[in-house]
């Protein structure tokens, strides 16, 4: 290998790997069983290792800097789904959340309360907290992908022709509908989901932040993205 792009090689794992590091801080909640922070550190090092390989920084360091974060973080939540699995059970509970949720907003009702929801669902408030739970590790819907599509993103790096007026319309449309569905969330919902995603803030960092316990912090986060997947999907259907 020559001498100048392994140190090249070298520079960028010294760069990036405290960044990796706080990628597995923020999204692995709930260390699974038989695994430590440093087995899903070395898994997103590899995903981005791979970016390296695959990709001519040369052409725009910024894209490429934020693709291979992006391979980086993929890598950690494909290992993660694949070590930490939800029972069908909790996948069947989940299933008629999500369902209760979209039936609540056709309603027009924004701020269905957990028990009207666990109710709908056809469960006990218990199930409900349970269910959740179980999705600690896992998101239903990202909403990195709904702001940055990864492949649109390679594609810049890869080709730096312009996009066409139509892709910039398009990209514009799918920022306003995530706007307005985003402004139908409660506050708390808003709150959560901005501290997580847009500040970087981990579930135990927000959790100290607004007082209320991580388990607490991701039941908020995951009804939220359920909540946001529905009226992403409504506001879709206007247009």
């Amino acid at each position: 290998m020559n001498s100048n792009l392994l140190h090249f090689k070298e520079e960028q794992i010294k760069h990036f790997y405290p960044i990796v590091k706080r990628i597995v801080r923020k999204v692995v909640v709930k260390m699974p069983e038989s695994y430590d922070e440093e087995d899903f550190v070395q898994v997103g090092m590899m995903g981005l290792l791979k970016a390296l390989e695959n990709i001519d920084i040369t052409k725009d360091e910024n894209a490429f800097y934020k693709y291979a974060l992006l391979k980086a973080k993929g890598a950690i939540l494909d290992k993660l789904r694949s070590v930490d699995t939800i029972s069908r059970y909790t996948r069947d509970k989940l299933k008629n959340i999500s369902k209760a949720h979209k039936e609540f907003l056709k309603e027009n009702v924004l701020d269905a309360s957990e028990k009207s929801i666990a109710t709908r669902a056809g469960m006990t408030i218990k199930e409900y907290h349970k269910a959740m739970i179980g999705l600690s590790n896992l998101d239903i819907v990202s909403l990195d992908n709904a702001l940055e599509d990864e492949i649109n993103l390679q594609e810049t790096i890869e080709d730096k022709s312009s996009k066409l007026n139509i892709d910039i319309i398009e990209e514009n449309e799918r920022l306003e509908i995530l706007t307005r569905a985003l402004n139908k969330l409660s506050k708390i919902e808003l709150d959560v989901l901005s501290m997580y995603y847009y500040e970087d803030f981990s579930v135990k960092e927000i959790a100290q932040i607004i007082k209320k316990t991580q388990s607490r912090v991701s039941q908020i986060k995951t009804n939220a993205i359920i909540k946001l997947k529905h009226l992403i999907e409504q506001e879709y259907t206007k247009y």
